[in-house]
């Protein structure tokens, strides 16, 4: 069962981690350093429940968060599409607001090859995803470019689908805790069907980054997250509104000299209502490991970690993944 402790940066942790299972506290074979950078195995989650938190928290918001983070910013250029209008201005739902500007924006809607910019201004409240937290105030622009479009985007009475591929330079999430900057090409289909009101959407990018700026003590802690084959499909229900999101893609945390890499994949979709996760199952695995977070409810998640015929069994909360991504 999980202890709480003070929460502490997610680079220091990391590195310390590292350098336990360097030093041989984490098992043999678990780590290596090279070249002044230590790598940590997610074998070493066996024994450490710190690996196996940090892992988890970081492979959640590497795969379900970053597929909400990008279905919110298509949704939010869905609601901003008006008949005949190019341009609107919308109030975020606690403060802030997002501005869409379209080129080339018709009567009818949405057009094949029209280009889209989604612009945010300290807006808070809109943007619900797993290691994003309630606070965090959005900033930024994100680029959409259509490719195809079939009936009227937008149009609640009719169903209508288009493909395009989204581009955020710069994204910037900022709370109290650090600043993540999302950057990345998405391509993907949105479709909506009118009879059921559920909107489906289906994506992959080849590689997509957030640079992680976190507080620590009286400094700060920067660290990387790279995502490549990024897939993920999402359905967005209507009642109650709840998202169910598929992902997969190859993660690396890059933090304070630290390295840890596996795979994140999704083998029971996740419910997520209001942002947090509900139910489903995230696996986190390598060649030798698998580390399995189960949602208990919207508060806790169990973790299951298996390596080498060993088992590691851990009780965390979301919160704790929270103060570790900097939601």
């Amino acid at each position: 069962m999980f202890v709480s402790q003070t929460p502490k940066s997610f680079g220091f942790v990391l590195a310390m981690a590292a350098t336990m299972v360097v030093s041989g506290c984490g098992g043999g074979g678990s780590g290596s350093s090279s070249g002044g950078v230590s790598v940590l195995k997610l074998s070493s989650a066996v024994q450490s429940e710190h690996v196996a938190r940090y892992a988890g928290a970081f492979g959640m918001l590497s795969g379900p968060g970053v597929a909400a983070i990008y279905t919110s910013v298509v949704q939010s250029l869905v609601s901003g599409v008006t008949a005949a209008s190019a341009n609107t201005t919308t109030a975020c739902a606690a403060s802030g607001s997002i501005g869409i500007a379209t080129q080339g924006a018709a009567a009818s809607g949405l057009q094949n090859g029209e280009t889209a910019t989604v612009s945010f201004n300290q807006c808070v409240g809109q943007v619900k995803a797993p290691g994003v937290a309630d606070n965090a105030a959005i900033s930024g622009s994100v680029s959409v470019q259509m490719t195809s479009v079939q009936g009227l985007v937008g149009n609640a009475a009719s169903s209508w689908s288009y493909s395009a591929v989204e581009t955020a330079n710069a994204l910037t999430l900022t709370s109290t805790n650090g600043t993540t900057v999302v950057n990345g090409t998405v391509s993907y289909t949105m479709s909506y069907d009118a009879t059921t009101g559920i909107t489906t959407t289906t994506a992959s990018a080849p590689s997509v980054t957030l640079n992680r700026t976190q507080t620590a003590g009286s400094g700060s802690i920067s660290g990387n997250i790279t995502i490549t084959s990024l897939t993920y499909s999402r359905v967005h229900g209507t009642d109650p509104v709840t998202d169910t999101l598929a992902t997969s893609g190859n993660i690396s945390v890059s933090a304070a000299d630290a390295t840890i890499a596996f795979n994140v994949a999704t083998p029971t979709p996740v419910t997520l209502s209001n942002g947090d996760v509900q139910t489903g199952v995230i696996q986190l695995s390598t060649s030798d490991t698998v580390e399995t977070i189960t949602a208990a409810n919207a508060s806790t998640v169990s973790i299951t970690v298996t390596s080498n015929g060993q088992t590691g069994n851990y009780t965390e909360t979301v919160d704790d993944f929270r103060s570790l991504t900097g939601g």
